[in-house]
């Protein structure tokens, strides 16, 4: 059953189509709703204007019952229980007229809130005024039939108000539900375009980063397949070697040092103690020998182990027998054979190939060049990754907005078909 039938039982003839643009929508809503609810707005005016006519009439009868005088008969006691219980519906009767406030306007909305208010506020007085209704029915019967009517009246008036709301409820709800589909679907079909641009910027940015990772790549595959850069790694491999070697030294070198080891920790605490103290040659030397050998080649340890020796014979530093003879033996090719300066000699020359291959490492720009393309693939790669990201998710926010626009249309046009009885299809 259509709305104007639901509500006053009129057929209305209505063309098999009618076809609206969006930009027409407001104002034909606008004045389609005015003419749909005219006879319903009339309705709530009326009954409106009833319910202010009963409010005053419960007023004089409250106003009446105020100044209505006990009986002759009524006991002092009786009568000032019953004055009491009086004030008390007459303050719930104050509060039903004073909170009673008929809207300003016929909406049919706000008629349906102002019932529910309404009725709340009456029962909810009713209620709190129970034990007082008694006394004032029996001691003010005349004045009390004319309340209790006036609240009656007041009841149905309010339920003759909402009746024929509540018939149409439904498409009520949905008619002012109306303009904010209508906002909803002009404010995301103007996102679209907005996220639309979007896209394509991500996508071009995206496509545009794609291109210089894939430069870059070939960029390294070129500079890797180069000469300069096989000339490079040659270099490098010659400089691990030589370091290589430059370490066997001297590791060579700690190891002729180790058998002394012994002699010269006694030669520091006996320096230390001052039971032999050395001079400050000989202890510079001792500090050297123990904590930084390989600067023992730079250095002539002839009078130093020469004094060594010289304790280690005399017994002075304590050494057991078989530990003074390997210390001895150890001194005497130390003192005796070239071999602290053939040690030497091998060092320098590992070391002047190994500054020399690093001379023209330094010289080559192909490592420069590589890392500086490396870090620009790796910039790419990571910006791409966050582009990506950025435009699946606003191609998933496009998409979700499209949807819902259709769906919020198809349901608009079946809303207003339903609520105006007509087929209504809005173009946009």
């Amino acid at each position: 059953m259509k709305f104007i039938k639901k509500i006053f039982g009129k057929k209305e003839v209505a063309p098999s189509k009618l076809t609206l643009k969006s930009n027409e929508l407001a104002a034909w809503l606008e004045k389609e709703g005015e003419s749909t609810f005219a006879e319903l707005g009339a309705h709530i005016g009326h009954k409106y204007t009833e319910i202010s006519n009963a409010l005053e009439d419960l007023s004089e009868a409250k106003d009446r019952l105020v100044d209505a005088s006990f009986g002759e008969k009524v006991y002092k006691r009786l009568a000032k229980a019953g004055a009491s219980n009086r004030d008390n519906l007459v303050k719930n009767l104050d509060v039903i007229i004073e909170k009673t406030a008929i809207p300003e306007d016929t909406d049919p909305s706000e008629a349906y809130q102002f019932h529910l208010d309404a009725k709340s506020v009456l029962n909810t007085c009713l209620e709190n005024a129970v034990r007082s209704q008694q006394y004032v029915k029996a001691l003010f019967p005349e004045e009390y039939k004319d309340i209790w009517g006036g609240l009656k009246h007041l009841d149905v008036l309010l339920d003759e108000l909402v009746a024929p709301i509540n018939e149409v409820k439904d498409e009520l709800e949905a008619y002012d539900k109306l303009p904010g589909d209508i906002e909803l679907i002009r404010q995301m079909q103007q996102q679209i375009p907005a996220g639309q641009k979007n896209i394509n910027e991500l996508t071009g940015k995206y496509e545009t980063l794609k291109a210089e990772l894939g430069s870059g790549e070939a960029r390294l595959e070129e500079i890797e397949a180069g000469d300069e850069f096989t000339r490079a790694r040659e270099l490098e491999e010659q400089a691990r070697t030589l370091k290589g070697q430059i370490s066997e030294v001297d590791s060579n070198l700690v190891g002729l040092f180790a058998p002394l080891s012994k002699a010269l920790s006694r030669m520091e605490k006996q320096d230390g103690s001052g039971r032999h103290i050395m001079s400050a040659e000989s202890r510079n030397v001792l500090k050297i020998l123990k904590d930084e050998p390989v600067s023992a080649l730079d250095i002539d340890l002839t009078g130093f182990l020469v004094e060594m020796k010289t304790r280690v014979e005399d017994g002075s530093l304590g050494l057991k027998q078989q530990k003074m003879n390997k210390t001895l033996e150890q001194i005497d090719r130390l003192v005796g054979t070239d071999v602290l300066s053939r040690l030497k000699s091998q060092r320098e020359g590992y070391s002047s190939k190994l500054t020399g291959v690093r001379v023209e490492l330094e010289g080559l720009t192909v490592y420069r060049e590589k890392t500086q393309v490396e870090d620009r693939i790796s910039e790419c790669r990571n910006v791409m990754d966050s582009t990506g990201q950025k435009l699946d998710a606003e191609k998933r926010e496009v998409a979700r907005l499209k949807k819902e626009v259709e769906e919020l249309k198809s349901g608009l046009d079946s809303d207003l078909s339903e609520i105006f009885g007509k087929d209504i299809e809005v173009g946009y």
